[in-house]
């Protein structure tokens, strides 16, 4: 199996020339469906090209993390083109275009529902990560140029997108059939198609939801819709890719951990004061699951500094000032910080793009406005989850079960319900910057702390980016169509300007 996932990789993923490989079919042998779905869905987490805007640009923003050079642009809000277009290049070039290919190729075979159905689901998600983070977006005519002979996209409106998004999600969820073809070489839920169908009602319900301070009776609609169809109800249905011990450049090693890995960034990837206070005020368990504090010889100091975290802003190297411990312990101030612990930077490490504890506090927003259920219970079901979520990770220490419950014991929804709920979801989705800082404008939990700018670097002033920058190249390849989606945002690609559900 590892060798036919690098024979996929290799034949979908050489190909540079986009343009090329979408005008001249006989550049490129036939692939089969399974294959490119496979290939699709690496190319979202795996190689460290993918881990670097989630590492560098939104957990940074989330403010999970900062401490390193990297992390300087998302921390400090610094534009950085290279980080900046990383998964715009990539999400288009390889999972797009594989997606769109997949649909285009068997869309007169009813054999290859299934297939077609979790390419509109992947496809569906893709997109979202990218309106969501640059707003208006090639949508509609992306992926398909060698069939429209269309290269240069429109960029589509993001109510537009968020429109046929829900109608794709539909579409997939009733496509989904046992009597057709099954989905072969299924590296997501290996041909379980219920799971399939759970995963398109759990994004619909995660993209619902946000539109809930834009269009409240529409996310209301959609909510309810994707629940009566059915949403994630366990573990088991997780969305999480599954990685191995693979260094870069190989794709099938998790992205975040090369990352992590490159330069041993991992030793100053430290622990967010926003974040480590939060874990700290909540006697949250998994503090220590998250982080540790280690000497330069690579011993667990954390006794001595007790999870010391590193203001927003700030690197690593700012704050010179030695640790003193409360017998006298001198920490040099290159050891001072919390950092990321080890399980976060295995190669082998699973990617959780969309689980069953976001569901579960999803469902708990809903019901705490009114919607549907009991508030409180999908609140502490949703917190279980994420405590038994972190044992995916290799050689993490599971959390004592007593321990699960006095926690979830001493949590229970109070007037601010939604600020409690969204709390415990950031700290669920740690690592995932992308949904987290997603999360994070649609609602304002947590309140960012103000970042340290010790060298007066940020491009804003201070002022959390509302969106990514497009990448420079659009304005060489995509002239006409990049200057309508900047003068929708006034004349100037600005990334203070809000997305439209960032009201």
């Amino acid at each position: 199996m590892k060798k036919y996932i690098l024979f996929i990789l290799v034949l979908v993923g050489c190909t540079k020339d986009f343009k090329q490989i979408n005008t001249d079919p006989g550049k490129v042998s036939y692939v089969a469906p399974g294959e490119q779905l496979t290939a699709a869905a690496y190319f979202l987490d795996g190689g460290r090209e993918t881990g670097y805007p989630n590492l560098f640009l939104f957990q940074p923003m989330a403010q999970y993390l900062n401490g390193t050079t990297g992390m300087g642009y998302g921390t400090r809000y610094i534009w950085n083109d290279f980080y900046n277009t990383l998964m715009w290049d990539i999400f288009y070039s390889k999972s797009i275009k594989q997606l769109s290919d997949l649909i285009e190729k068997n869309k007169a075979d009813s054999m290859q529902a299934n297939y077609i159905a979790a390419a509109r689901v992947l496809k569906v998600y893709v997109f979202s990560l990218l309106t969501d983070a640059y707003g208006d977006v090639p949508y509609s005519q992306a992926g398909m140029a060698y069939y429209n002979k269309v290269y240069t996209p429109q960029y589509d409106r993001q109510p537009d997108i968020y429109n046929d998004f829900f109608l794709q999600l539909d579409t997939a969820f009733h496509q989904f059939d046992a009597a057709k073809a099954p989905v072969l070489n299924d590296i997501v839920y290996d041909g379980v198609l219920v799971k399939w169908k759970r995963l398109a009602a759990s994004l619909r319900l995660r993209l619902g939801m946000r539109l809930t301070e834009i269009d409240a009776v529409r996310a209301k609609a959609e909510v309810q819709a994707a629940i009566e169809e059915g949403v994630m109800e366990s573990a088991d249905d997780n969305f999480r890719m599954i990685h191995e011990d693979y260094a870069y450049p190989d794709l099938r090693g998790n992205g975040i951990a090369q990352a992590l890995q490159e330069e041993q960034a991992y030793r100053h990837t430290a622990g967010c004061a926003t974040f480590v206070n939060y874990l700290k005020a909540e006697n949250d368990p998994r503090l220590g699951r998250f982080f540790v504090n280690r000497d330069a010889a690579g011993n667990d100091i954390t006794a001595i500094t007790h999870y010391l975290p590193i203001q927003p802003g700030m690197y690593w190297w700012d704050d010179e000032t030695d640790f003193i411990g409360a017998n006298g312990q001198v920490i040099p101030y290159a050891n001072k910080y919390c950092t990321i612990s080890t399980p976060f930077y295995q190669y082998q490490s699973p990617y959780l793009h969309l689980g069953y504890a976001e569901v579960e506090f999803l469902l708990s927003e809903a019901a705490a406005r009114g919607w549907a259920g009991d508030a409180n219970m999908h609140y502490q079901q949703g917190i279980r989850a994420a405590m038994a979520q972190i044992g995916m990770y290799p050689g993490m220490p599971a959390i004592p079960s007593n321990v699960v419950q006095d926690f979830i014991a001493a949590h229970v929804l109070t007037d601010k319900a939604i600020e409690e709920i969204n709390m415990q979801k950031w700290v669920a989705l740690f690592p995932n910057g992308f949904e987290a800082y997603a999360n994070q404008r649609r609602i304002g939990f947590p309140a960012l702390l103000p970042i340290e700018d010790v060298d007066g670097d940020s491009q804003t002033h201070g002022v959390l980016p509302k969106r990514l920058l497009y990448p420079a190249t659009e304005a060489l390849n995509n002239p006409v169509h990049y200057q309508e989606a900047l003068d929708r945002l006034g004349g100037t690609d600005d990334w203070l300007k809000k997305v439209w559900w960032n009201k």
